[in-house]
């Protein structure tokens, strides 16, 4: 759209309008939008040189022409309308001249989210902003009933504050002011903000008005938000897996509205070891979100539902400080990461700390990362210098507090780097840079970690515990902090109250901080993620595409069904993918499939099945109910997952994943039927009515191709008998006839059962009899039933361990597990074995016995197991600016003071 009209200094007249573009304006939520602009003045100094980086409210007075951007209540709003402007929140009647507010009048909920920035030579300027809705700051209030506006506010100069006229009456038109050169210490046309007192009723003008007169309203409108939901209508608790949380507010958004509205309430910020243990105990979430299947045994039947797949990512904001803007291309190793995460770096020149002795002082001193990130020498770009601030964070990267999956994914590809691996053991990396004394072995445990913790307290007055604070408030909180450039370190030096106060913002132009957060946050924050090294030694970026890749060459957990990538495996898929990006993370929900009531079981399964849905919830945009940026959607594989896991929820059937010794759900058949007889479809059923077991081995394995007739027709009609009443002593009576099998597989042989489970109570049961030979319609025959053998020594039956048989592939439509009572869709491909239909526990990890998988699944699949010294500016350029600027503000502040 259009901007103002573009003032021209030289001939002190104004010329054509300039142009604004913004990235987004419609359905949005709390994202960051970019704002750029062209046929704007160029800022530049007082001699009229250009300026590449300005400083909101900057006391020098050195940059002129500058722009801000305000995110305002409302779509025709006045200057108090404007979240940070001077004015905001005062009385609109007053206009500028009135009393300064109280402090946090102007920034309520947040510092400043908006932004001033310069306009290049070429008249070209850009700003990224974060937009907020009522969620974020109920100061604004924007949300789907309530639209707000971007300002875009260039301040061309000329009498703000009312100094060439009687009566401080505002002349915008007047100029004389505008350059501090030419009016001897004004600087009206510059960032610097000031105060004129002396006016009548002693009022405030903040040198702003001008500014506004040239302001540019662009219209906001935003989609419904979680926030929009009822409150009332929450039907379900969700819990667990920051790196959901994108993706989980969109879904919430869509879910609540409609005539089948759903209401889900989502704590975001519970870690994720936390809520798997508050999900078993029955004591926290109906259903918890995680990225790494649950090792503790089970207190409750449950499966593992996926949602989605997400990457952790590192963002940065690193300025190029030779040039007015950011370096958006950057390259990470495991080592490298290694040495931020564990202070290896310096911090600090001039102060010897022997755990980081000889070490570089930041990441941009390291030629480990200057060898692998070449800046253009023809674009003559320069990394941030080390030494730029007081209280460095350079190195020290942004990271989320507390216990969570992403630090242990994190971690875990970091300690399966050989490079990685040899640097924290204590290896120095080929330049000589060694890992912090403090984090080597038995000092430390190593990677993987599952939280970040300080380590080193060394140096004077323990100078490193103030370099790293993990942030305990959200994912979102860490983007945050990396938008405004606010590192998490504190200064070493304790203030009058004996505190120690936290870094200040690191000005534009010398920015140069790291933050590790999901893909979703990253990509709707509109940050630079870094391309990190994958086992095949390229380096990938987070896209749908990479994640794609990663995805494909995950490998099953026999156990859980749940894929994770196999990290320092040799020889996987994933070790030779150059496309894959190597922190893709699959998230999961543990779903219950036990004692819920029917509307939370309903409420629960119908929250699978639309996240799951391709058509609603695995659909890719920004509307409510669909798949935000950053996420890719499951596979055909998973969804079959996704599915069956949702009849298990609905039917409340107490199926368990496959590492879980939780107690065995009851199986129809008898009133306490036995062990199913084989693994064939629909193998013998339950032998007699108090713990008989199957009568045959083989009971009705399938048949012949294209569903021909059933295998054999009964499991043996005397397998395993009970021991009598009263746990008797007699050999019982004869078990119940094994019922009919299930139609076969395609063109296969029926596979053999296994050997009928030991009978509840009494004395040794009769043998059993042959199964009846299968008959068949085409090439595929029944295998015959071997003899079921009972025993009567009082004790539960417990399923005989079986080896691995080959498993014939399904037919398009097979026949529903006679324990399921709604019918899912099987699985097909690398996920047919998720053991998520499998309706009985396996042995623990540590056990043996495990659900039959595929021996092509067995051999590739793989289980992932789990400051410095203040600066002082007196005697630089840099601080001759700053002294002259302060006193001319001084001179601007005296009374009656005119020109």
């Amino acid at each position: 759209m259009d901007g103002p009209a573009v003032w021209r200094p030289a001939s002190q007249d104004y010329g054509p309008k300039g142009k604004i573009t913004v990235s987004s304006t419609a359905n949005l939520s709390n994202e960051v939008v970019h704002v750029s602009w062209e046929g704007f003045t160029p800022t530049v100094d007082p001699l009229g040189q250009p300026v590449k980086f300005v400083k909101l409210n900057s006391p020098t007075g050195q940059e002129l022409y500058p722009v801000r951007i305000y995110q305002c209540r409302g779509t025709d709003p006045t200057v108090h309308d404007c979240y940070g402007s001077t004015k905001f929140n005062q009385d609109p009647a007053k206009g500028f001249l009135q009393p300064a507010p109280p402090p946090g009048t102007t920034t309520p909920e947040y510092p400043f989210n908006g932004a001033v920035r310069v306009t290049g030579p070429d008249g070209r300027g850009e700003a990224d902003i974060e937009v907020w809705t009522s969620q974020e700051s109920q100061s604004l209030g924007c949300d789907s009933t309530h639209p707000c506006s971007l300002v875009v506010e260039a301040n061309y100069g000329g009498d703000s504050l009312g100094w060439t006229t009687d009566n401080y009456q505002l002349d915008c038109a007047n100029h004389t002011l505008d350059n501090p050169v030419e009016s001897g210490f004004f600087a009206a046309a510059s960032e610097s903000i000031f105060a004129m007192n002396g006016a009548e009723n002693d009022t405030w003008n903040p040198g702003e008005s001008c500014a506004w007169a040239n302001r540019v309203v662009i219209p906001l409108s935003f989609a419904p938000t979680a926030g929009d939901c009822p409150s009332a209508s929450q039907d379900l608790l969700v819990a667990g897996l920051a790196m959901a949380n994108r993706a989980m507010q969109q879904w919430r958004a869509g879910l609540c509205q409609g005539s089948n509205a759903l209401g889900v309430d989502y704590i975001a910020n519970q870690g994720e070891p936390q809520a798997r243990a508050n999900f078993r105990k029955q004591t926290g979430p109906d259903v918890a979100l995680t990225a790494l299947p649950e090792t503790e045994p089970a207190n409750r039947p449950y499966v593992y539902a996926p949602l989605a797949t997400t990457a952790i990512s590192v963002a940065y904001v690193v300025d190029d400080v030779a040039n007015s803007g950011q370096i958006k291309t950057l390259n990470l190793t495991p080592r490298l990461l290694a040495k931020m995460l564990t202070q290896s770096y310096a911090m600090v020149k001039g102060v010897t700390i022997d755990s980081v002795a000889n070490n570089p002082v930041c990441i941009f001193e390291d030629k480990d990362f200057l060898d692998l990130n070449q800046l253009d020498p023809a674009g003559g770009q320069r990394w941030p210098k080390c030494t730029d601030q007081a209280w460095l964070a350079d190195s020290a990267p942004i990271v989320l507090g507390g216990t969570t999956d992403l630090i242990y994914q994190l971690t875990s590809w970091i300690a399966a780097d050989p490079e990685a691996a040899a640097f924290l053991r204590g290896e120095p990396d080929p330049n000589g840079m060694h890992v912090n004394t403090f984090y080597r072995q038995p000092a430390f445990s190593g990677y993987p970690v599952d939280a970040i913790r300080v380590q080193d307290y060394s140096g004077p007055g323990d100078w490193k515990m103030y370099e790293i604070n993990p942030l305990n408030n959200g994912l979102a909180q860490v983007a945050r902090n990396l938008l405004m450039a606010k590192p998490t370190c504190q200064s070493p030096y304790a203030d009058v109250d004996g505190k120690h106060p936290g870094c200040a913002p690191v000005d534009p132009g010398r920015r140069g901080l790291f933050a590790i957060m999901d893909s979703g946050q990253a990509k709707a924050y509109g940050m630079p993620e870094a391309a990190l090294r994958n086992p095949a030694g390229q380096f990938v970026k987070p896209t749908q595409d990479s994640l794609g890749a990663a995805v494909a060459t995950m490998p099953v957990d026999p156990a859980t069904g749940t894929q994770t990538l196999p990290y320092g495996v040799a020889g996987t898929a994933f070790a030779g993918s150059a496309q894959a990006y190597p922190l893709s993370v699959v998230q999961y929900a543990m779903m219950p499939t036990g004692g819920l009531s029917a509307a939370k079981a309903k409420a629960a399964s119908d929250f699978l099945r639309r996240v799951t849905d391709p058509a609603e919830g695995q659909r890719y945009g920004n509307e409510p109910g669909f798949l935000t940026a950053g996420f890719l959607a499951l596979t055909g594989d998973q969804q079959a997952q996704a599915r069956s896991a949702a009849a298990h929820v609905a039917a409340q059937d107490g199926t368990y994943p496959g590492n879980q010794p939780g107690p065995k759900p009851t199986e129809p058949g008898g009133e306490n039927g036995g062990q199913t007889g084989g693994p064939g479809t629909d193998g013998g059923t339950t032998g007699g009515t108090d713990g008989g077991t199957t009568g045959g081995t083989d009971g009705g394995t399938t048949g012949g191709t294209d569903g021909g007739t059933t295998g054999g027709t009964t499991g043996g009609t005397t397998g395993g008998t009970t021991g009598g009443s009263d746990g008797g002593t007699t050999g019982g009576s004869t078990g119940s006839t094994g019922s009919t099998g299930s139609t076969g597989s395609t063109g296969t042989s029926g596979s053999t059962g296994s050997t009928g489970s030991a009978g509840t109570s009494g004395s040794t049961g009769s043998t059993g009899t042959s199964g009846s030979t299968g008959s068949r319609t085409s090439t595929g025959s029944g295998t015959t039933g071997a003899a079921g053998t009972g025993s009567g020594s009082g004790t539960a039956a417990v399923p005989a361990a079986t080896a691995p048989a080959v498993a014939a592939p399904a037919k398009s439509t097979p026949a529903p597990a006679k324990s399921t009572p709604a019918a899912a869709p099987a699985a097909t491909g690398p996920l047919a074995a998720a053991p998520v239909a499998a309706g009985m526990p396996a042995a623990d990890r540590s056990g043996g016995a495990r659900l039959l998988l595929p021996i092509a699944l067995i051999a590739g699949a793989v289980l992932l197991v789990g400051g410095p010294l203040a600066l002082v500016l007196a005697g630089t350029p840099a601080g001759a600016r700053i002294a002259a600027g302060a006193s001319g503000v001084w001179a601007r502040l005296r009374p009656g003071r005119r020109v």
